[in-house]
């Protein structure tokens, strides 16, 4: 069994530096692609631009996975020093907690909101609006 590309040190190197520049144009308004439109509503929650980077990296390297209703599995990624196979992720109750939560750092990985659940807001969002567009309603981001 081959492993997932983001295991590659490269790849997920690019992801990160394509994710960067994704975010700095959706926030200089630069473009206007339903994912633009998902990056800007989650920067005025969570106005931290390396969080978005790193979530938009995780989502684009397709880590996020739906499970259940409310529930996510997000992959780890080592490079982005991911300890664990996986994480999961779950929303009830209006707040979103990760398994995260209860490894190293856990703590400040609670108060700061994890980029695996940065991804997770990415993916749900981002599943809402392309939901909703009319056929042929423009480029995917």
């Amino acid at each position: 069994m081959r492993r997932p590309e983001y295991y590659n040190e490269k790849v997920v190197r690019l992801a990160l530096i394509m994710a960067r520049e994704k975010v700095k144009q959706c926030l200089e308004g630069r473009d206007v692609s339903s994912i633009c439109s998902v990056v800007r509503e989650l920067y005025d929650s969570v106005p931290r631009v390396s969080w978005l980077e790193r979530g938009l990296a995780r989502y684009a390297l397709r880590t996020v996975h739906q499970v259940s209703q409310g529930v996510w599995r997000v992959d780890g990624i080592p490079a982005l020093g991911d300890k664990h196979a996986s994480y999961f992720v779950t929303f009830r109750d209006g707040r979103y907690e990760c398994t995260c939560f209860s490894h190293t750092y856990g703590y400040s990985r609670r108060a700061r909101i994890c980029t695996h659940i940065a991804a997770v807001m990415l993916a749900r969002r981002q599943v809402k609006i392309t939901e909703y567009r009319p056929e042929g309603g423009g480029s995917e981001g």
